[in-house]
């Protein structure tokens, strides 16, 4: 598999995985303000000869904020495994040679051995001497860097 369809896959496993993340803690908000609209409701409404157990409430309180405590965990992880695997898929890239275009327009290519990676907001960069080049606007890498004719395949 190449890098640009490794990081394509990664991308779109990751999207469903946070738009799912994100439908569930919004389905999580939206019964919570329901429950406790109801607990609100209940609590005008109760008898005030025979009071409803309190314990109940608290335990109903306690268990809707630990769903919601687990789908913010559930993001959480979500976001550390794409950072892991945008390294991990990409680390091979390290002492290898590429070419990218430059920052600006008219500004020339961008052509080194890759020294480093990291991620940035959600997107790999590869460290090449000076410069930050998203692995998104790589060209070309080369297998050997001293002979930047040996292109790898992809």
């Amino acid at each position: 598999m190449t890098t640009t369809t490794a990081a394509a896959a990664t991308n779109t496993a990751t999207n469903t995985a946070t738009a799912t993340i994100n439908s569930s803690l919004a389905s999580v908000a939206n019964n919570y303000q329901t429950f406790l609209s109801l607990l609100t409701t209940q609590l005008k409404n109760q008898d005030p000869l025979s009071p409803l157990d309190t314990n109940q409430f608290t335990q109903q309180l306690t268990q809707m904020t630990g769903v919601e405590q687990q789908l913010l965990s559930n993001q959480l992880l979500q976001q550390l495994v794409t950072a892991q695997a945008g390294i991990g898929q990409n680390a091979n890239l390290i002492g290898k040679m590429i070419t990218a275009p430059g920052a600006n327009t008219g500004d020339a290519d961008i052509t080194g051995v890759v020294s480093a990676i990291q991620q940035v907001d959600g997107a790999t960069v590869l460290t090449v001497g000076s410069n930050q080049v998203p692995l998104s606007s790589v060209t070309k890498i080369a297998s050997d860097p001293n002979n930047p004719f040996a292109a790898l395949g992809g």
